[in-house]
Formats: C-alpha cells, structure tokens, sequence
C-alpha cells in the first residue's frame, strides 16, 4: 500500500498528460491543422500494410522514395502492424502520446524521495518541448525518449539490460548515433569495456545510415549524397536565422535553471546543439518542433544527477526554483496560452471534422494531387500539390481555405469535375 501511495502521483499526472497530449494533437488534426509529415507516416504504412513496401510519395522532393531515402527509422515496421490494425491517423497520436508521456512514470522509480514522488514527474509534465513535439505532427523518433530514460537506468543499475535498451534507441534515427558516439567519449573513463562498444557500434552503424541514405536517394548519381544535406551547404543562410538559436537554448534550459550544464552527461547534446547551429533551415533552430525529441531525457537526466550532488537543503530549493520557473514559462508559452501552436496561422486553419471524414473518403483508390495530401494519405500514391509543376496523378483535390477564394493555377492536362461544399474542388486529369 506504502508503494501504491508513492507511486499515485506521478500516475495521476501521467494519466492528465496522456489524455491532454491525445487529445490536443487529435482535435487539431480533425479542424485541419495537421502538417504534411503526419500524412508522410500515414502513406508510408498505408503501402508497407498493403504492398509490403516502405516507400511514400509524400515528402523530400514531393515523388515516390524508399523511406530510407529520408531517414533510418527501423521502428517503421512495428509500426505499420498498428496501423494495419488501426487504420486511422488518430490511432498513431495517440500511440506518440503514450510514448511521450511515459517517462513521467519513471522518475519515482529512478529517485524514491518526494522529488521523484511528484516534483521531477511534474517538471517534465511542465515541460513545453514535449507538447510541441506531439503537436507537430507524428514521428516515430520520439521512441528514443523513453528507451534512453530506459538505457541510463539499468546502465547506472550495472544491469546488462542496457545494452537491449541502447540498440533498441540507436534504431530509432541515424542521428542518436552521433550522440552515442559522444557518451562513450564521456563516460570512457569510468567504463572502459561498454564505452568502447557503445562507441564503435554507434560508429559503424552511423557510416551505414549515411551509406544507406545516400544510395537510396541518388541511386543514379557518380557522388550520392544524403538528404537534407542541403540544409548545411548555405552557411548565409544559416548566419541569416542564427537569432532563432538562442530561443532553442532558452525554451530547452531555462526551465531547470542551466543547472544541467553541471553534469558532464550534457555533452552528449554537443551534436544536436552544432547540427542546430549550423542549419540554415528555421525548423532545426527552433525548439517548436520535433527536432528536439532527442534532448529530452538527456536534459532531465542531467538536471537530476546534478540536483543529487547537493546537500538536501539545496536539492529542495533548487528542485522548488525550478518548478516555479516551469510553471511560469508553462503558463506564458504553454498550451493554455495563445503562443502554444507554433505558426498559428499557417498550422490552425480551422476547418471542420466533417471535412475531414468528407477528404479521407474522396477518390478511394486514385492517386491524387492535393493541398492537404496529409488527409488523403490513407492510399498508395499522393502528393502535396504546388505551384508550376507536372503531375500525372489521376485527381486533383484542391480546398478552398475560409477568407481564400482563389482558385488554384491548375497544371497541365487537369480540368474542373466537381464542387462539394462550396470548398473542396475537384479536378480530374485529362489525356494527353
């Protein structure tokens, strides 16, 4: 019963958090608010459950790609089994909901005083990157949060179970292995043998994810190279969005009052902070996104290891200050404020679940061509519609944004079919 009553409140907290996350992200996709990489993950399991294969045509440059192309991602097959089950976008937010908030139970099992009684549970359940990486869509990475908080646990334990829970986090993006590869730099003195394998594995499959991804993508070309290398051949541009970096640093540290940088565990973020850095493209430099799903535990972990090293009286105040600090930054940037959804304008268009239901079942076995290709993904070929370009898909899907009259410059060989509700457009693609 004593175990059952220290345990209460986190689970509490992890129930409120979980439901709060499924609901909030679940609500914005039926009003329309949905970007383009949630349909990304839909059209890619859509084809894995139907024709076995990992390819999607939405995303990179809009045509049909082995996901592979675009990052390595093992946990995309277990997951096409949930979806095969569960066939609904919703059903993927919730499952990233479940993965996102789970650390709150596990802090009670890492600290058993009250601070991980409820103070640590409640300061991650403040922490703002984790509503922003459910509210930006879906993505399988954020698998990573859990399995390090996992890994460093039985790792301090001198448990062997951390070498599953590290293989399992090094197959969640190629690029956890680049902060892999730095912990074993870290923690090379104290742990000679296991850093050296953390190390050369990390590095070894590091080499292969890049080989990988740039076979796949420039299966034709004498010099392959990944995707999104583009992001770090613009150093101007980079330059350009530099002050966007120190909201990132702020929103990631401020809450636990930088006392993180006191462990030497922070160093692992050293990739993360330079990749960031050095990326002309806003989504890297900003802590509105997923992209940051990789510092989570890291700074939680190294936050509480640092609070450990001081004398009970200063563990509380600082675990107290922090708390305060949270709350403040939750209550003026947090989901309870109009700041919550980054790019308001452009995320939150407000349309209706009617909509949505009407979108998710036009044209079923067609390819299609639309705005809003995230909610025509559940088929085997869709993708984002822009301006001046050729494509052969069978429709094109164009809605009509509320305060938008405009109709669309239509690309060749499409001609006008049919009008439902006065803002769902239809055209159908002619013979050549």
């Amino acid at each position: 019963m004593k175990q059952l009553r220290f345990h209460l409140p986190s689970f509490i907290l992890w129930m409120v958090v979980f439901y709060f996350l499924s609901e909030r992200s679940i609500f914005r996709y039926q009003h329309l608010g949905a970007g383009v990489d949630i349909g990304l993950f839909e059209n890619l399991f859509y084809n894995l459950v139907h024709s076995g294969k990992a390819v999607t045509s939405i995303g990179i440059d809009g045509t049909s790609h082995h996901y592979f192309s675009d990052h390595i991602n093992w946990y995309i097959y277990p997951l096409a089994l949930l979806y095969k089950f569960f066939p609904y976008v919703e059903s993927l937010l919730i499952f990233q909901a479940f993965v996102i908030s789970l650390p709150i139970l596990f802090f009670p099992i890492y600290q058993k005083d009250i601070q991980g009684q409820w103070i640590y549970p409640l300061l991650y359940a403040l922490f703002l990157p984790i509503y922003w990486i459910q509210i930006f869509d879906f993505h399988p990475e954020v698998l990573w949060i859990p399995l390090f908080f996992l890994f460093y646990y039985f790792w301090k334990k001198q448990s062997p179970y951390w070498i599953l829970f590290f293989i399992l986090s090094l197959l969640t993006k190629e690029e956890s292995a680049l902060l892999w590869i730095v912990f074993a730099l870290v923690e090379g003195k104290s742990k000679k043998k296991e850093s050296s394998f953390i190390g050369l594995t990390a590095l070894v499959y590091f080499i292969f994810c890049i080989i990988l991804l740039s076979h796949l993508r420039n299966s034709g070309s004498q010099i392959p190279i990944p995707a999104h290398w583009e992001r770090y051949s613009n150093p101007i541009a980079a330059v350009q969005n530099l002050h966007l970096f120190p909201y990132l640093i702020l929103f990631l540290n401020l809450p636990f009052l930088f006392l993180q940088f006191r462990n030497k565990l922070i160093l692992c973020l050293a990739p993360y902070f330079l990749y960031s850095l050095f990326s002309s493209y806003e989504v890297n430099k900003t802590p509105f996104t997923h992209h940051s799903f990789i510092a989570v535990p890291i700074i939680m972990i190294s936050f509480i290891e640092s609070l450990d090293r001081l004398n009970q009286k200063n563990k509380l105040l600082f675990g107290y200050l922090s708390l305060f600090v949270s709350i403040l930054i939750f209550c003026f940037f947090g989901p309870i404020s109009k700041s919550y959804s980054y790019r308001k304008e452009y995320m939150n268009p407000g349309g209706s679940p009617k909509d949505v239901t009407t979108l998710r079942g036009l044209l079923n076995g067609k390819s299609v061509v639309s705005n809003l290709p995230q909610y025509l993904s559940n088929r085997t070929s869709v993708q984002l519609f822009l301006p001046n370009q050729e494509y052969t898909a069978d429709y094109l899907v164009y809605y009509v944004f509320s305060g938008n009259s405009q109709t669309p410059p239509l690309p060749n060989h499409y001609q006008w079919e049919q009008m439902i509700e006065n803002h769902i457009q239809i055209y159908k693609r002619t013979e050549n």
